[in-house]
């Protein structure tokens, strides 16, 4: 009886098995000009990322150390160099509407 479960186990384990290499082979044809649009999708897209990052750097290069400078305050990498220059800031809000008043 023993052997008799393993024959029935291995032939009901090979039908399934079949019919799923099957169904997934049909699947995979059916999936491959997706997956391939998709892969030229992605591929365009890596592109213009690449496109923009060297346009962008082409461009920002010259600005590099005012931009730095700028973030170093705006994180308050620097709390003094941060608060003298909200400070100015404000001030000079508060004294320009004044004198440009009509």
């Amino acid at each position: 009886m023993a052997s008799g479960g393993g024959g029935g186990n291995t032939g009901a384990g090979g039908g399934p098995g079949m019919g799923l290499s099957l169904g997934l082979g049909l699947g995979l044809s059916l999936g491959m000009s997706e997956a391939t649009s998709e892969a030229e999708e992605e591929a365009a897209t890596a592109e213009a990322v690449g496109r923009l990052a060297t346009t962008l750097w082409l461009r920002l290069r010259g600005w590099e150390a005012v931009l730095a400078a700028a973030q170093r305050l705006l994180v308050w990498e620097k709390p003094l160099h941060s608060l003298v220059t909200a400070a100015a800031l404000n001030g000079l809000f508060c004294i320009i509407p004044r004198g440009a008043t009509l």
